[in-house]
């Protein structure tokens, strides 16, 4: 396709090798070796960069020329910024208001204040997770003391109870049968609304 003139490889002419095979291919000149690098000599004078490297960071000049040395005294005597309230409910930027209790009577002036969140007894989320923590501490002192009558039942305890329960076993023998403390069966509700699944 096209004409001779766009083919110009077959038309050139071939190139044949001007040595023989196997000759070795002559060295380059040998250059002299490089000087080894010499270690620097310790020098017993001070130069600027020692001098600026060995220099309190808080003592150098402020390298910001159009600054004000005035006011930049005036900022250092101001001191760290106190962080202003926010009326995010995750500000912390001053503790919570003292709470009335027992033995504190309420401030005369004291009300809730809408920006800050609300004090641990009155979030709802707090409250849950304090109760747990107590929850457990019982548990766990009771699980220390074998062989006492149980209030907290674990998994198997629990699948027992609700057995027995299912087949007509009164609440009191059920607790003297698993040493149960009084009422803990009647804390799980009426027969059938709590039922152990079959099978599992």
């Amino acid at each position: 396709m096209g004409a001779k003139a766009s083919k110009p490889a077959q038309s050139a002419t071939r190139k044949f090798p001007t040595r023989a095979p196997g000759s070795a291919v002559p060295p380059p000149p040998s250059r002299a070796p490089p000087a080894t690098a010499s270690r620097p000599q310790a020098s017993f004078t001070k130069d600027d960069a020692i001098t600026a490297d060995g220099m309190d960071p808080h003592s150098i000049p402020d390298p910001n020329p159009n600054q004000d040395a005035a006011f930049s005294s005036r900022l250092r005597q101001m001191g760290v910024a106190t962080p202003n309230p926010t009326l995010s409910n995750s500000s912390t930027a001053r503790p919570f208001p003292q709470q009335p209790g027992p033995g504190r009577p309420p401030h005369p002036n004291s009300r809730p204040d809408p920006s800050y969140p609300a004090a641990p007894g009155n979030n709802a989320m707090l409250g849950a997770l304090e109760a747990r923590r107590r929850l457990q501490e019982r548990a766990q002192a009771e699980a220390e003391v074998p062989g006492s009558a149980r209030e907290f039942l674990d998994v198997g305890t629990l699948r027992q109870v609700l057995n027995l329960r299912a087949r007509g076993t009164p609440a009191g023998e059920i607790e003297a049968r698993l040493r149960l403390k009084g009422g803990v069966v009647g804390r799980l509700g009426k027969p059938g609304i709590v039922v152990p699944l079959n099978g599992a």
